[in-house]
C-alpha cells in the first residue's frame, strides 16, 4: 500500500463491502445524495450487480463497517462475502493500490452475485487528510476507484 492511500482506501473499501458490491462514492460528490432520497446518515452507493442491474444502497457510514446494504426502493439488502478494490490515478494509468478480502459474513454454501462499481475523484479529495499525495500524483488528478464484490442477496 502506497503512503497516502490507508485511511481514505480502508474507508473506501469498508464502505464498498457494506454496499452490496461495488462502489464508493465521495461523501462530496453530487452523486452520493441523489435528489429526493432521504440518507439518515447513511451512505448511498450506485452499484451494477449480475441478474439485478443498477441498484442503489444504504449502506452505514462506518470505518469498520463490513455488514449489510439495504437496497433503497426494494425490498432486500446484501451480506458482502469477498471484495477486490483498485485504486488508479487516471492521468498516469498507474495503479495506486489494489486490494482483495474476504469477509467472511455469509456461509461458504449460500450462493453469491457479482457487483461492481466505480468512483472518482480529485487527488486532493480523495486523499484528504492525508499529509502527502502518493509519489507521482498530482493535486489535480482524477482517482479512479474500481470495487468487484461477491454478496449473497437476500430478499
Amino acid at each position: 500500500m502506497m503512503k497516502g492511500i490507508g485511511a481514505r482506501q480502508g474507508r473506501v473499501a469498508a464502505v464498498a463491502v457494506a454496499a452490496l458490491a461495488a462502489i464508493a462514492v465521495p461523501a462530496g460528490s453530487a452523486a452520493a445524495k441523489p435528489s429526493g432520497e432521504k440518507t439518515h446518515g447513511k451512505e448511498i452507493v450506485r452499484l451494477e450487480c449480475e441478474g439485478l442491474g443498477p441498484v442503489t444502497v444504504s449502506v452505514p457510514p462506518s470505518e469498520n463497517n463490513n455488514g449489510a446494504g439495504q437496497i433503497v426502493g426494494a425490498k432486500g439488502h446484501g451480506i458482502p462475502v469477498s471484495f477486490t478494490t483498485t485504486i488508479t490515478d487516471v492521468r498516469t494509468g498507474e495503479v495506486l493500490s489494489k486490494e482483495s478480502r474476504t469477509v467472511g459474513r455469509g456461509h461458504r454454501n449460500q450462493p453469491t452475485i457479482g457487483c461492481t462499481g466505480t468512483f472518482e475523484a480529485p487527488a486532493e479529495q480523495f486523499f484528504e487528510g492525508a499529509t502527502e499525495l502518493p509519489e507521482g500524483v498530482e493535486p489535480g488528478d482524477v482517482i479512479r476507484g474500481i470495487f468487484e464484490l461477491q454478496v449473497i442477496l437476500k430478499r
